[in-house]
């Protein structure tokens, strides 16, 4: 069969990755892959510049990075606060938070990487001007809690940065549209709060936070190349495959028609993230 780039084994669904427990080195390397990926994203770039401007992340500030990852944004925050400022960064993954722990002292960046939950912070009630929040909330069962306690660590006229996607406003050229669906239909039923993007506004305001009027967006591209080497689309095919979306032959011409697309230059697939800001009242 052909499937673009040659997979050992199926990659792991959405559901088994971004989790605290998810550490097999496969699993891992998928995860390190996806953000470094997103990290070098020009679209991320100009939405993280919005989130940082309207945050006002600036010197003195002390931040919280919930979901830190591989650390590269709490390294930029750390930076960005400067030696007058903090930066606490919340990873409950031991593998990731090892690797960003690494990193970062490799860069000689300041940025402090704890153990913990988005919905379970370390930290005291009003202890930090900055919640920073990115590419989170989609892998929660619950959204809602979280964003109830990046309300309980903000202080008084602090400001939570929610940035996340929307996987149903996926875009994938190249295939049909009852294909593209079937793909993405079948990702959807893998990822735990898919539509998220779309309902921060609501969960900022039940939270009892204010919600700012600017809106952020990005469109999150895999261009051609990407769709070529990495196995995000063979992922979501092993998923239409398994749960009867898509027969073998159909996904065997998807992917063949991603190829033949990406080896031409012009395959892409897309998806936007949002971004908001919820602030914490003064009085």
């Amino acid at each position: 069969m052909v499937h673009g780039t040659p997979l050992s084994r199926p990659p792991p669904g959405p559901r088994g990755v971004f989790r605290p427990s998810a550490r097999e080195e496969p699993t891992v390397a998928f995860m390190v892959m996806l953000l470094d990926l997103q990290d070098r994203d020009r679209s991320i770039r100009r939405l993280r510049d919005w989130a940082v401007a309207g945050a006002g992340v600036g010197p003195g500030l002390r931040v919280v990075d919930v979901g830190s990852g591989t650390g590269t944004m709490a390294q930029e925050l750390a930076s960005l606060v400067g030696p007058s400022g903090h930066v606490t960064a919340v990873e409950p993954n031991p593998a990731l938070r090892g690797l960003a722990e690494e990193r970062a002292a490799e860069a000689g960046s300041p940025a402090v990487f704890v153990d913990g939950l988005a919905d379970a912070l370390p930290l005291a009630d009003g202890s930090v001007d900055v919640v920073w929040c990115e590419r989170v909330l989609q892998h929660l069962d619950d959204p809602q809690a979280a964003v109830r306690e990046h309300a309980r660590v903000l202080a008084p006229g602090g400001c939570a940065v929610l940035l996340d996607s929307d996987h149903d406003t996926r875009v994938i050229a190249a295939v049909s549209p009852a294909v593209g669906r079937a793909l993405n239909d079948a990702f959807l039923r893998g990822v735990t709060s898919p539509r998220v993007g779309r309902t921060i506004p609501e969960l900022v305001v039940r939270a009892g936070l204010e919600l700012d009027p600017d809106v952020g967006a990005a469109v999150l591209v895999m261009p051609p190349a990407t769709l070529r080497d990495a196995p995000f689309l063979q992922q979501m095919g092993a998923m239409a495959l398994a749960d009867g979306s898509l027969t073998e032959a159909e996904l065997d011409a998807a992917l063949a028609a991603m190829t033949v697309a990406a080896d031409e230059g012009w395959a892409f697939s897309a998806v936007t993230i949002f971004g908001f800001l919820g602030r914490r009242p003064l009085a």
